[in-house]
Formats: C-alpha cells, sequence, structure tokens
C-alpha cells in the first residue's frame, strides 16, 4: 500500500514537472508575441505546424517505399512515392491556410460560483470569404468540439474551464488548431486573449441567521432575516418614489416600472453584517453571507452589505447585486490571481 502511494506520488510529481517544463517551452517559443487583449488575428508568424502521428507513420511508410523503388528501380514505385508525397505537400498548405487570417474575440466571462465551473467563450469570424473546417479550441486542458466556419460567417467556440474557488482569475493561454483536411499534419496558434473570471463563493443556506437593520432613528439593531418582515404590496410607480422599492422582477416580467408599498410603512433596509454570522471559518462566512445577499436581491428589498474594512449599500436592483458579489470573491485577498 505504501508503495502504490509512493508511486502515485512520484507519478503526480513527473507529470507536474513535465507540465512546467511544457509551459516554459510555450513561453519561449511565443516570446515575440504580443499580449493580444481582447482581439486577436491570426497572422503567418505565429502559425505552427507539424505533422500528427499518423502523419509521422506515412513520411516512414513513403520512406520505405522510396529505397525500394531506387532499389528496384521501379518507375510505377517511383510515380507512387511521388505522388502520394504531392498530396501530403497540399495538405499541409491546405492545413495551414485553414487557420490563417482568422479573427478571434473572447466573450465575456460569466461569473460563476465556487465548484461551477467558468465558461470560455471565443467568436471566430472568418474575414477572407473562404470556409473553415474542423477548428478546435483548448484552454486549461479542455478542449471543445470541432467547429465549422462558412465564408465570412462568425462562431461562438466555449469550453468549461477548471472550477477553482472564490477569487478573481486570468484566462489560461488558449490554443487553436486544425487538422483539416487529411490529419496528417496540424497546424495551431496561441493565443494570450484576456478578460476578467470572478469567481464568487459558493452559496451556503444557515437556518437560524440574524442581519443587523437600521430603524427609524438610525440606530442599528438585531433582526431576524427579511423573510420574516410584513407581506408588499405592488403599485405603479409614480414620479418621487425611491429607485430602491422598485420590484425588479415584476419590471423583468411585464417590462413596466412597479414600487413595493410596505404594509407597515416604508420598510428599513436590511444590513447583511460579517460579525452577525456564527462561526470562526472566513469561507464558511462568506458563504453564508452570499446565500443571504442572493435571497435579499430576490425579495426586491434594498440591502446592505457589511464586511471588515468595508460596507456596501444600503441598496438594490442587479448592480448592486454584482457589487456585493464581488466583495465577497474578493475579501481577504490581494486581487487578481493567476490562470
Amino acid at each position: 500500500m505504501r508503495s502504490g502511494k509512493l508511486n502515485l506520488a512520484r507519478d503526480h510529481g513527473l507529470r507536474a514537472r513535465w507540465g512546467r517544463l511544457r509551459e516554459d517551452f510555450v513561453r519561449w517559443v511565443t516570446r515575440r508575441h504580443q499580449t493580444d487583449g481582447r482581439r486577436a488575428r491570426v497572422t503567418r508568424d505565429r502559425v505552427y505546424i507539424l505533422p500528427t502521428r499518423q502523419g509521422y507513420m506515412l513520411l516512414l511508410i513513403l520512406l520505405v517505399m522510396l529505397l525500394g523503388s531506387i532499389n528496384y528501380s521501379n518507375n510505377m514505385a517511383f510515380l507512387l512515392t511521388f505522388l502520394i508525397v504531392g498530396i501530403g505537400h497540399n495538405a499541409m498548405w491546405y492545413t495551414h491556410r485553414n487557420l490563417l487570417g482568422l479573427k478571434v474575440t473572447v466573450l465575456p466571462v460569466k461569473p460563476a460560483f465556487a465548484g461551477a465551473p467558468p465558461v470560455l467563450a471565443l467568436r471566430l469570424e472568418e474575414p477572407d470569404g473562404r470556409p473553415r473546417e474542423a477548428l478546435r479550441l483548448a484552454a486549461g486542458g479542455r478542449e471543445s468540439p470541432p467547429a465549422f466556419l462558412e465564408p465570412g460567417a462568425s462562431v461562438d467556440v466555449a469550453i468549461a474551464l477548471e472550477a477553482r474557488p472564490r477569487g478573481i482569475y486570468r484566462l489560461p493561454r488558449q490554443r487553436l488548431s486544425t487538422r483539416y483536411p487529411l490529419g496528417l499534419l496540424e497546424a495551431w496558434t496561441w493565443l494570450t486573449l484576456d478578460t476578467e473570471v470572478v469567481v464568487y463563493p459558493v452559496p451556503i443556506p444557515a437556518d437560524a441567521m440574524q442581519a443587523a437593520a437600521t430603524d427609524g432613528d438610525g440606530e442599528e439593531t438585531t433582526v431576524p432575516a427579511a423573510r420574516d418582515a410584513l407581506p408588499d404590496e405592488i403599485r405603479d410607480y409614480r414620479p418621487g418614489d425611491s429607485p430602491n422599492r422598485i420590484a425588479w422582477k415584476a419590471v423583468a416580467r411585464s417590462g413596466r416600472l412597479f414600487v413595493r408599498d410596505s404594509a407597515g410603512g416604508e420598510a428599513a433596509p436590511t444590513w447583511l453584517d460579517w460579525d452577525a454570522v456564527p462561526g470562526a471559518d472566513p469561507e464558511y462566512r462568506l458563504s453564508v453571507l452570499c446565500h443571504l445577499v442572493l435571497e435579499a436581491n430576490a425579495a426586491g428589498q434594498p440591502f446592505g452589505l457589511r464586511l471588515p474594512g468595508q460596507r456596501l449599500g444600503p441598496d438594490a436592483g442587479p448592480d448592486h447585486l454584482g457589487r456585493c458579489l464581488r466583495a465577497l470573491a474578493l475579501f481577504g485577498l490581494p486581487g487578481r490571481n493567476p490562470a
């Protein structure tokens, strides 16, 4: 048993060392390429091409055929050998041309929760008026199904990246490749398209959570979560109504502006407080606060978020929700993390 664990650890170490060497080699090869940013175009100086395993096998067979043709001075064998060489040469030209000139744009990555894979999507555009076949995108050890482009068209190619803990990350290096038309050669290009990948804490519900609310005198009191409040009534928006009382769900369904009228008068904003969450584990506290933020937003009530050294709100709406979730994702972290 112990020997098996040692072998497993050694194999893992070898794979990690090989991965680092491969990444260093790729970085050295692409050192002259500038960072792409949000858009890139595949030019001649960044297309690489090599035979595949089948291509190397064909080369070996052609070498044997050539030696046999020379040994036996067989003209038909010479003809067949050079005919296959010509076909391979044309295949190399088509494979290289299938990738050349493509325009690639990275699309915004939707935020994900910890444990769920973020989805990377790139838009491939064909500007030269010829079809492109069997294009594959790879990033972070994942590969997409083959994509096909009509002349002058565009297509979105998506990959589910590896799930990560909360934080903000850079995209891993992308690899766009093709083996069209015969699969004997592979042409590829390295891309460094970049956009922000935000991973929120995983929301965890808590049975007996309390939040801080503000009473009419402006003093803070501790009250149960907003689900214990009196029911609200929905009415049409009137000039002068507070934007914090807009019922966003009703607006999304009908396209008209509605506001909430609290049965007990003007509803006090709810405060979601770090100190009100029991437990010593910071990640657990962040997960519970993430769940409470989502609940408060779904209720359509104004709410605020109080973290050590940071205070957001009270406010309501999708922008406020994004700010609160982003604050939870970044809490205690130095900032942007490498892929």
